[in-house]
């Protein structure tokens, strides 16, 4: 059986301590400080109004022993141009069944249930993509060393705030490219869709 790790659990275990219990002080969006984590008193809602910035890391690492480890990670840098409405820039490396995808590009992401610690979102992006086959398997390595093609994604997902400026997110990324850039079931194809885990950082 596969192990699935995501690359937030250390992050998540550092955070879980430091968020347990409720507080009755003002709120805060420093990282090191104490918040309040009940949204009943009034106290605070999630930092996605207008001029926050966003930086974002997640993704997924799976492998069956570490001859055979596959990965998929992702970071973007965010600005929010409206009240839960985001512009920035993202980028993500990973690594199926022999063949690395690289891509940097643009993204957009809009927010929504803004007073609850449950914020569900959408997001689009637009990606400079470069697919390395050179460690494909020969059964389908008739073709190019290397190819590069623009990639287009949509995302659907939920945050949990933890803190106002600290929450946790999962998603379901779906990505297309004119060219074959993914390998799908020791298969290339021009589509592929992905689970992200991440942690998300507001200041």
């Amino acid at each position: 059986m596969k192990l699935l790790l995501t690359i937030t659990t250390t992050v998540g275990l550092l955070v879980l301590p430091a968020t347990a219990g409720e507080y009755s002080m003002a709120p805060s969006t420093s990282l090191t400080s104490d918040a309040p984590i009940s949204l009943s008193d009034g106290n605070w809602v999630p930092l996605l109004q207008k001029g926050t910035k966003e930086f974002s890391i997640g993704g997924v690492i799976d492998w069956e022993d570490f001859e055979d480890l596959e990965y998929n990670l992702q970071v973007s840098y965010g600005w929010f141009i409206a009240d839960g409405w985001e512009f920035g820039l993202t980028g993500s490396f990973s690594d199926q069944n022999d063949v690395r995808n690289i891509t940097a590009g643009i993204f957009t992401e809009y927010n929504f249930n803004r007073d609850s610690q449950w914020v569900p979102f959408i997001g689009a992006s637009a990606e400079y993509g470069l697919g390395d086959f050179g460690d494909i398997d020969d059964a389908i390595s008739d073709l190019d060393d290397s190819v590069d093609s623009i990639v287009f994604g949509g995302e659907l997902g939920i945050k949990y705030f933890f803190r106002p400026n600290i929450a946790i997110s999962t998603s379901i990324q779906f990505n297309w490219s004119p060219d074959e850039l993914y390998a799908v079931d020791d298969e290339l194809k021009d589509a592929a869709t992905r689970f992200l885990i991440g942690m998300r950082f507001y200041f």
